[in-house]
């Protein structure tokens, strides 16, 4: 490797330095005069599904809808305010909690799906199911979202009934 003798001058004295052939030869560009490479653009990551009903599982549209439709088709047993009544139990508070805490959204829905209206169970058709569901939950304070709740049994399968907070 080849060497020379360089004179630096610092604070007025000249001072000899060795210096590499290969080191003198190196250009450093000052930051300034860089140009990056243009970044690719980064997709962002899609939402990941919600894990809970504390997490907006539904839309105020859809438990309007569910609204309509318990009105229509559950009223009259579970009672306007779904406090229950004489043959049905309430949907709402502690009767609603101690009922699905710790259980799938999934639970719910195919219960009411199952067994409602009482003479006619699965008569509704999925969609109306889904809105009483969502109305439910409405109903019992759990936020609405941007999602749309939909009646597909592995999405409700990883959505967790949660207590609300304090």
């Amino acid at each position: 490797m080849a060497t020379r003798r360089a004179f630096v001058t610092a604070v007025g004295v000249a001072v000899p330095v060795l210096a590499s052939a290969l080191a003198c030869s190196t250009v450093t560009t000052p930051p300034s005069a860089r140009t990056e490479a243009p970044l690719e653009a980064v997709e962002p990551e899609p939402a990941a599904p919600p894990a809970s009903v504390l997490d907006g599982i539904f839309t105020e549209a859809q438990a309007e809808r569910g609204r309509a439709a318990y009105d229509a088709h559950c009223a009259e047993c579970h009672g306007e305010g779904l406090g229950g009544g004489e043959m049905a139990p309430g949907l709402t508070g502690v009767a609603f909690r101690f009922r699905w805490r710790g259980l799938k959204v999934a639970d719910i829905y195919t219960s009411v799906q199952s067994t409602m209206p009482p003479e006619e169970p699965g008569t509704l058709g999925d969609q109306p199911y889904i809105d009483i569901v969502a109305f439910m939950l409405s109903a019992n304070g759990y936020p609405a979202g941007d999602w749309e709740l939909a009646a597909n049994s592995s999405q409700l399968e990883g959505i967790a009934v949660e207590r609300m907070p304090p």
